[in-house]
C-alpha cells in the first residue's frame, strides 16, 4: 500500500494547517494546553487547527496481550476537542502500515494531504518508526518548511500530568488527584442492567451500571458520586467491588444508590461522576451491620455533595 493510499481515508484539506496527534485519552490539562497551543499557532498563521486522534492506544495494537483501559471513549474525546475549538478532529487508526512509516514519510504525507505547516507535539511524544521527537524532527526532517514545536508538561501536585498517571490515581481510588489533572471530575457512562437485586432486598435499590467500553474503573470501595440521567443530576452513593458480605467469588460490579430517587432506571444510560472515595470495601459479619454502615455512607455522601 502506498503512502497516498494509506491516508486516502483522510479528507483532503486546503492548507495551511497546524496539527497535533495523539490518543488524547481523558483530554486532561496537559492535552488542553497542547490543543490551546495548536489553536494559537493556527490563529497566528491564518491556518486551520487539526487534531489526529487514535481511537485506540497504539500499544493495544503493538502488544495485543496488554490489557488496555481508557479514561474516555473516542466519541467523548471528539466532542471535547470540538468544544475546545479544534477545526478538524480526524480519527486515525493505528496499523502496521502506519507503524512502518518513518517520521519523515509521516510528516510528508500530512503535508500533502492537509497542507501541514506546523506539527505540535506534547512532552515525550514521538512519531514514526524512528521514534522522532520535536528536537530530532527539527534537526533532521527534510521538510524544512514545516515547524516542529514541543509543548512542556503541566505539573499538578509535583507530578507531570499524563493519562497513565491519571489511570493510576483512579485505580488507587484517588479521585481528587484525577479531578485536578483532568480539570473536571472523572466519570463513567453505561447502561443500567438487571442485577441480583441484593440492594433492593435491604432497602437500598441500586443501579447496576455496565460501562460502554474498556473503561478505567476506580478501586473497590464506596464513593460519593453524582449521577446524570434523563437530563437530571442526582446525588448517589456508589459501591464498586465484589459484594463480599454476600459473595465469595463474585465479579466486580458498579452499583449506584441514587439519593431521594424513586423511578425505574433499567436500560437507561447513566453518567456516573466520582467526587471522593469514602472508604474501602468491607466484608461485614451480618447484613444488619452492612445496612448500618450504608446508612452512614449515605449521610456522609449528602454532607460531602452539599458542600462540593
Amino acid at each position: 500500500m502506498s503512502i497516498t493510499d494509506l491516508f486516502a481515508s483522510i479528507d483532503q484539506l486546503e492548507g495551511p494547517t497546524v496539527a497535533t496527534i495523539g490518543t488524547f485519552d481523558g483530554v486532561h490539562l496537559g492535552h488542553q494546553a497542547l490543543l490551546n497551543r495548536v489553536q494559537d499557532e493556527a490563529a497566528k498563521r491564518g491556518a486551520k487547527s487539526v487534531a489526529f486522534v487514535f481511537k485506540e492506544q497504539p500499544r493495544a495494537f503493538i502488544k495485543p496481550s496488554t490489557q488496555v483501559t481508557y479514561l474516555s471513549d473516542f466519541e467523548t474525546r471528539r466532542e471535547i476537542l470540538t468544544d475546545i475549538g479544534i477545526d478538524h478532529v480526524i480519527e486515525l487508526e493505528f496499523s502496521s502500515a502506519i507503524q512502518k512509516l518513518s517520521s519523515d514519510e509521516f510528516v510528508g504525507a500530512l503535508r500533502e494531504r492537509i497542507g501541514l505547516v506546523s506539527l505540535i507535539l506534547g512532552p515525550g511524544a514521538m512519531i514514526g518508526s524512528d521514534r522522532s521527537g520535536v528536537e530530532q524532527l527539527s534537526a533532521t526532517s527534510t521538510h524544512t518548511d514545516i515547524d516542529f514545536i514541543g509543548v512542556p508538561a503541566i505539573v499538578v501536585d509535583g507530578e507531570a500530568v499524563s493519562s497513565s498517571v491519571i489511570r493510576i490515581a483512579i485505580v488507587s481510588g484517588n479521585c481528587e488527584l484525577a479531578s485536578k489533572m483532568l480539570g473536571r471530575n472523572y466519570s463513567i457512562s453505561g447502561i443500567v442492567a438487571h442485577g441480583e437485586k441484593r440492594g433492593r432486598e435491604i432497602g437500598f435499590p441500586t443501579a447496576n451500571i455496565e460501562p460502554d467500553f474498556a473503561v478505567t474503573v476506580p478501586d473497590n470501595g464506596i464513593y460519593a458520586t453524582t449521577v446524570e440521567v434523563d437530563g437530571a443530576t442526582h446525588k448517589a452513593a456508589t459501591s464498586i467491588g465484589v459484594r463480599p458480605t454476600f459473595e465469595t467469588d463474585g465479579g466486580r460490579t458498579i452499583e449506584a444508590f441514587l439519593l431521594d430517587f424513586d423511578g425505574d432506571l433499567y436500560t437507561k444510560r447513566l453518567r456516573l461522576e466520582f467526587v471522593t472515595r469514602l472508604r474501602a470495601e468491607v466484608a461485614f459479619d451480618s447484613v444488619e451491620q452492612l445496612v448500618t454502615q450504608m446508612n452512614k455512607d449515605v449521610e456522609q455522601t449528602r454532607q460531602i455533595l452539599a458542600s462540593s
